[in-house]
Formats: C-alpha cells, structure tokens, sequence
C-alpha cells in the first residue's frame, strides 16, 4: 500500500549586491582554509586569496570566472553531504545556503577582486518551518556518538536547520535497541531513520517514540510489530513510513494511517 502527497511553499525574493572583501573572502576563510590555506595545502591549493583561488590545484583550475558549470571548487561545495567529492570535507558542515549563492552569483559575475556583483535573490520561505533545531552545535557530539556506536548521522542537505540522517545500510547489524536509547542527546535534531534490516525491535520504538522532530522511518525487514507501530502515535511530524517485510499487520496499518501529517506508507510483503 502506498499513500503519496507533497506540498511546497516559497515565496519571492529580493536581490543585493556584495563583493569579494566582504561576502566571498570570509566563506573561504571560514569552511576551507583550514585545508587550503597558509599551514596547509591540501593539493597544492589555497583558499585564502582571490590570487591562489584564480591559481588552482596541482590538477588546475577550480574556478573559471564567468563559468559557473565549469568551476570545480563551485561544483564541490554544492555536491550532497554524502558524495565522496563534496566539500569542506571530513565531518565539517556544508556550507550555508545564502553562502552557496554568493559563491555561484559571484563566478557568474566574472569573479570580480574588487567590483560589486548582485547576491542571489533572498527566498523566504515563512509558511514552512526549519525541519530541526540547527544541528550545528551538537555536530560533534553526534559525530562522535556515531562513530563510537557503528552508525552515521550525517546532514540532510546544505541547510544546517534540515537536520540529520541516521544511516546504518553499510552495517545494519550495529544498530538496535540500546543504540537508539543512546542517541537520546541528539535526538532532536534526527529527521530521517534509515532503520532497514537492523536488529531494531517494538522495544526500540518506545525510543524512536520520543525523537520530535522525525520525518521519516524505514523499518523495512525488521521485526517490529502492529504494537512498535503504536509507539510511534507520538510522532506529529512523521511524513514517511516503511513497514515493508516486517510484522505489522492491519492493525499497525491503521494505527499508522492516523498519524497525523503522514503522506506516503510502504507495507509490502512477509518478513
């Protein structure tokens, strides 16, 4: 069975202009320098002039002024958190959003030194609230819980108030009961549940229960029953749910079914 809806909201916009000096520079020295800059180098590249900006890396150009396809360093800042290539890499942030569009209004604009160019428009998008609390401030915390648990939480997206991902596809068997009581501290802000083929159990989701901000679970080939479902009634926020090949029956169906901003249910086949 499967339920589909979507909705989406942003209104206009409104243009500026900034420079190099004061909108590009202090990006640059915020998210890159610690690899590219006067202590290190990491490719030969450096971040903290528009003169080694313009230099590149021992394998060339990462910006072509006026190119904005074609600029690497643009192209790597605004890949997803999760591919191999993006930037700043490790476990620091993505970048903010109004930052990307600086960086992309300002190649386009020919990567002026010292001429102003026009910032990206300004999106507001008032009628749809930030998914989590910024996770910023508990990144860390977070990092570390993961990798002392054996699982990932990792950015949703660029927007730090998108929350964070729990991942455990490349070794499922790490994650289960205790594991979730244990990212308590950081609950708050785990938006998405990638929960397939772990050893979570009904037990597990008097935890999930309790997480505010979840917006999607995927509890695919587990053992979780109609009555874990019903520990998850608490979640007013929950979009999306996976209960394919797992225990429920109608019963956890239409428990679930009530969930209030519930748009897309997947119950599919035996365990």
């Amino acid at each position: 069975m499967a339920v589909v809806l979507a909705i989406g909201c942003v209104s206009p916009g409104w243009a500026q202009t900034g420079s190099f000096a004061t909108n590009i520079a202090p990006v640059l020295q915020h998210n890159c320098t610690k690899c590219h800059g006067a202590t290190k180098q990491k490719a030969s590249l450096r971040l903290d002039s528009l003169e080694g900006v313009l230099r590149g890396s021992e394998n060339g150009k990462v910006l072509k002024p006026g190119d904005t396809e074609g600029s690497e360093l643009l192209r790597r800042v605004m890949l997803p958190p999760t591919d191999e290539d993006f930037m700043p890499s490790g476990d620091s942030p993505p970048l903010e959003p109004a930052d990307l569009a600086a960086l992309e209004n300002w190649v386009a604009a020919g990567a002026p030194e010292t001429a102003s160019f026009e910032l990206a428009a300004t999106r507001r998008s008032e009628a749809v609230p930030p998914a989590a609390p910024d996770y910023r401030p508990k990144l860390a915390e977070a990092t570390e819980l993961a990798r002392r648990l054996g699982v990932r939480l990792i950015p949703r997206s660029r927007v730090p108030t998108d929350g964070l991902v729990l991942r455990t596809a490349s070794a499922p068997g790490n994650c289960n009961d205790e594991v979730l009581a244990k990212l308590a501290s950081v609950s708050d802000v785990i938006v998405d549940a990638e929960l397939a083929r772990t050893k979570v159990t009904d037990k597990g989701m008097k935890e999930i229960g309790r997480w505010p901000n979840l917006i999607r679970i995927d509890l695919s080939h587990t053992v979780v029953t109609s009555d874990g479902v019903a520990r998850l009634a608490t979640l007013g926020r929950l979009e999306s749910l996976n209960l394919t090949a797992t225990k429920v029956d109608n019963r956890g169906v239409a428990v679930a079914m009530k969930l209030p901003k519930l748009r897309t249910l997947w119950s599919f086949g035996d365990p």
